[in-house]
């Protein structure tokens, strides 16, 4: 495939990765003042936002494997046009029980896309340059999950919280319409290297990493606001923290794949895991909000360099095996059942922990241990293979 063909499909699958991960960030700052309005109490509130992850769990990983079989454009565009009808559909609802189905379908659409824009991204990834590549799609991920909820505020503040939904709704049109015009059926000439119907070890162990990793930064992203409210910093700080560490993060991506491809993939891995259980652990003794900032910015940079580094084995075992999508729909699955389990997780810490600041402390002390787990079993179960890099 010649360069400027795949740049384009490049472009594509970036800004579709965006815009569903933006349009989840819009709606995430309006979603429970809305639910609450309609007379929601704290667990249906919680049903609502857990309706769209549970979907996602249950279809990404039939996607995926679809996606194998049937090719890859139709589930992109199916995916993007009931995404497109659903953000429309958000506006009109008038119950929680139809918040909680609409959430649900929602869900469902994001899994048609997700698995198969990742596996299409790997799949015309040059050889040895899959961390590179998995890195741009990465970034497009993170920035989405920076800037979308800023954007739902923003639209929501000076014009309405139904507005916030229309715009979700056109930005989701017009990238169904690129889509079409630009998604090919078939984004590589590759061949099944291997008919093998099973995971390999290398797959096992990095859904594994991928699982603990996000139960340990699922755990921070629902006890750093705790902690921030503990030692007085204002929404705002806490919203900067956050925002900054996605950013980071989002910018970096490319370079942290281009990195795994010059080392290979286990060495940024564990070498991240280790900065992270760190940083981690250090967070809940750091009452400075500069310090934290830098703290929020390095666990950022951190997760630049794994993630790309493991979606870059990922997209190589997938090239080998044939099973491309299937095995992007479980690598993004285990990241949907960690962010699940780990908020519960490190509640359990939390009130073990008799709440308050030891509490925090210890919940952030197991996120920081299920982190450095993750990293050393990736280390033990991995094994690199050396890459030939593509110079076509």
């Amino acid at each position: 495939m010649r360069k400027e063909r795949k740049y384009n499909i490049l472009f594509t699958a970036s800004l579709i990765l965006f815009t569903l991960t933006i349009g989840i960030g819009i709606i995430s700052p309006i979603l429970p003042v809305i639910a609450k309005s309609m007379g929601a109490g704290g667990i249906v509130i919680g049903l609502i936002f857990s309706a769209f992850s549970i979907s996602r769990l249950t279809f990404l990983p039939v996607f995926g494997r679809l996606s194998d079989r049937y090719g890859r454009r139709i589930f992109i565009l199916s995916g993007l046009l009931l995404y497109s009808f659903l953000a429309f559909l958000y506006a009109f609802a008038r119950t929680p029980e139809e918040l909680i189905a609409v959430r649900l379908f929602h869900g469902m659409s994001s899994a048609m896309v997700m698995p198969v824009i990742l596996a299409m991204v790997a799949e015309f990834s040059p050889q040895g340059q899959e961390g590179r590549y998995m890195g741009l799609a990465n970034r497009s991920i993170f920035l989405g999950m920076a800037f979308g909820p800023l954007i739902g505020g923003l639209v929501s503040d000076v014009f309405s919280e139904t507005h916030a939904f229309f715009a979700m709704s056109l930005i989701s049109a017009l990238t169904l319409v690129i889509a079409f015009i630009t998604v090919p059926e078939h984004t590589s000439k590759r061949e099944k290297t291997s008919s093998r119907n099973g995971f390999s070890r290398n797959v096992v162990f990095a859904l594994v990493y991928r699982l603990l990793n996000s139960i340990g930064r699922g755990s921070i992203m629902t006890f750093l606001p705790v902690y921030g409210y503990l030692i007085g910093l204002s929404y705002t700080q806490i919203g900067v923290l956050v925002f900054t560490n996605l950013l980071i993060s989002g910018i970096i991506q490319p370079y942290g794949g281009a990195f795994s491809d010059r080392r290979g993939f286990v060495v940024p891995v564990f070498m991240s895991s280790v900065v992270s259980a760190l940083i981690l652990y250090l967070i809940p003794y750091s009452p400075l909000f500069s310090v934290l900032l830098i703290l929020s910015g390095v666990l950022g940079l951190t997760s630049a360099i794994s993630l790309p580094a493991v979606s870059g084995l990922m997209a190589y075992e997938g090239k080998i095996s044939g099973n491309l999508g299937s095995i992007m729909g479980f690598f993004s699955a285990s990241k949907s059942l960690g962010r699940a389990a780990g908020p519960l997780i490190a509640g359990l810490m939390y009130d073990l922990g008799g709440q308050g600041m030891d509490g925090i402390q210890l919940a952030f002390t197991g996120a920081s241990l299920l982190t450095l787990l993750a990293g050393l079993l990736f280390l033990v179960g991995v094994r690199d293979s050396q890459q030939i890099v593509d110079v076509e």
